[in-house]
């Protein structure tokens, strides 16, 4: 957990003011924000993944994310991909472009909608490009947020090697404490399908989130405990941005 801890004590030193714009509540669950128009934002991601004893080795994923709004309703993004598993070397995974897009001004129509779309490409095993739609849904009422995310995910594997769909969720319930401090909880998961192998994996998680506004950056430390069989142990993910 030393990451979480290193992506923690940066943003301690800042002293906490006002929140970001576009601050972010949870780990998984996206709240229906974009970045301001004509912005920069930097933001590092890292995922602990812990499978169950005997499922596989830990891995961790990180992610630098450069974000910028396009106009008031309309902003862009650029991922690239890290991955570590214990005993191995840090690989660069994958490559990833996702844009959202605001149908209304926040708190004009009785829940703030927001789309969604990514488009991703793995490099360490050389998979196609994949795609993936969300639909974002957020609702203030006064110092509490609820948000609901549903989302789909094509992949296309060539040579006649069929698609893997995946279809999920992901929501969250949060907290004003403090104006820089939010807390909360989350539940999401997955039903991935292989039309190859006719085959249906599901996960599911639930745990805390935790979201704190630094001046002109914000910070997210959040857990996911594994619920079903096939789920790994723990997901834990520390989100640190800076606006520019």
């Amino acid at each position: 957990m030393k990451h979480l801890v290193t992506i923690a004590a940066l943003a301690a030193v800042l002293a906490p003011p006002l929140a970001r714009a576009d601050q972010r509540y949870y780990g998984e669950t996206y709240n229906a924000s974009i970045a301001p128009k004509g912005a920069l934002d930097v933001e590092l991601w890292s995922t602990l993944y812990q499978p169950k004893s005997g499922h596989g080795p830990q891995s961790w994923v990180h992610q630098l994310e450069l974000e910028t709004g396009l106009t008031d309703h309309w902003d862009i993004a650029l991922y690239n991909i890290f991955r570590y598993e214990q005993g191995d070397t840090t690989r660069y995974q994958a490559t990833q472009v996702e844009s959202r897009y605001r149908l209304s001004d926040p708190g004009e129509w009785f829940v703030d909608p927001v789309l969604y779309l990514e488009l991703r490409k793995e490099w360490i095993e050389d998979k196609p490009w994949a795609v993936e739609e969300k639909l974002i849904l957020g609702k203030d009422i006064d110092r509490l947020n609820l948000s609901v995310n549903l989302t789909a995910e094509q992949e296309f594997i060539p040579d006649g090697g069929g698609q893997e769909l995946e279809y999920g969720y992901a929501a969250g319930a949060s907290w004003e404490l403090l104006p820089w401090l939010r807390a909360g909880g989350e539940a999401f998961g997955s039903w991935r399908h292989s039309t190859a192998e006719d085959h249906t994996a599901s996960q599911h998680y639930a745990g805390p989130a935790i979201s704190l506004a630094v001046a002109r950056s914000w910070l997210v430390l959040a857990a996911g405990f594994g619920l079903t069989d096939e789920s790994d142990k723990l997901r834990a993910r520390a989100i640190l941005a800076f606006q520019f």
